[in-house]
């Protein structure tokens, strides 16, 4: 079996960090690019991929079933560098809500 990847997709200022340490890196010009890399992106080669916040909203928008919860490669919304805009915390409780079956209450919504 291949050995699997991390890959991100984003601006260039939120890309360059995770390039430098070998991440495999995809700059959008503008988040409305991403669902052509997202299309073209060889999914089967990558275990995670971190997406900004940004171009991550403009794929739910445009791009059917996505992210898929059930398959690899797991999708991550993550801030960009311009800060953020919740979608990665909404992703991750969705997440947890579905491996347990159920929502946690109580949790600090910071």
């Amino acid at each position: 079996m291949d050995e699997m990847k991390l890959a991100m997709i984003g601006g260039f200022t939120s890309v360059a960090g995770f390039k430098a340490v070998g991440v495999d890196s995809y700059v959008v010009a503008s988040p409305q690019d991403g669902p052509a890399v997202w299309e073209a992106l060889p999914r089967e080669r990558y275990a995670v991929v971190m997406i900004t916040e940004p171009v991550y909203e403009v794929l739910l928008e445009r791009v059917p079933d996505f992210p898929a919860l059930e398959d690899l490669p797991v999708v991550l919304a993550i801030p960009a560098v311009s800060g953020s805009i919740g979608l990665g915390r909404a992703g991750i409780k969705k997440r947890v809500e579905k491996a347990l079956g159920s929502v946690i209450e109580g949790q600090n919504e910071e």
